[in-house]
């Protein structure tokens, strides 16, 4: 067993130690934020960044601020929205500003709102980055799940957030697990979710993405 990181991402939060097992399963628990990221409203569900601000999250969550009904992102390097050739968040049909995943299907295009992993339909986790860094196998696309209360769901690696980040559903997964699941306002406190993950091991319809 090793001891890959201790993290606290603020100084009122219990420290979280993320332990890598003989078998490489990568384990913590910590408490959950809702990821909307990839929900392009693909699936039939409420995108998460619309103009208007009528999405599922907020614009500025995303790090992006609308302005004459007009998109832009409020931050030089933005990882969440879709650029045009501009380098704006990209309008598609219905309102829709275009976000993404770490995950991205290899087989479609970087603009294609199928690429991504759907927040709003499919149960994933978002890992901080140095996991991805820190471990053996690849993260990116691999088995995982997520356990509270008695309840569990399996997920798959979707997502990263940064180092001083962790635990992270999807809309989907915290609505398995009986977690308030909007990206506005929902997630918990409670720090005893229990996130389990095998890098090198694909989640099913998935495949691996090394970084």
């Amino acid at each position: 067993m090793r001891l890959i990181a201790t993290v606290a991402a603020r100084k009122e939060e219990p420290e979280c130690e993320i332990w890598e097992d003989d078998d490489l399963r990568v384990y913590f628990t910590a408490d959950a934020d809702i990821d909307a990221d990839g929900a392009n409203g693909q699936n039939g569900e409420l995108a998460a960044y619309k103009l208007g601000d009528s999405g599922s999250d907020y614009l500025e969550n995303g790090g992006m601020y609308e302005k004459h009904g007009k998109v832009y992102s409020s931050e030089d390097d933005n990882s969440i929205a879709i650029l045009d050739k501009h380098g704006n968040p990209t309008i598609y049909a219905g309102g829709v500003v275009g976000c993404k995943t770490t995950y991205k299907d290899p087989q479609k295009a970087s603009t294609d709102l199928d690429a991504y992993v759907d927040a709003a339909t499919v149960p994933y986790i978002a890992v901080p980055g140095l996991i991805v860094r820190l471990t053996k196998g690849v993260v990116i696309g691999c088995r995982a799940r997520a356990t509270y209360k008695g309840k569990s769901v399996d997920c798959v690696v979707a997502d990263t957030s940064s180092d001083k980040k962790v635990g992270e559903l999807s809309i989907a997964a915290a609505k398995a697990l009986g977690i308030a699941s909007s990206p506005r306002n929902g997630g918990t406190d409670d720090p005893n979710i229990l996130y389990e993950l095998w890098p090198g091991v694909p989640a099913p319809g998935f495949v691996l993405i090394p970084s």
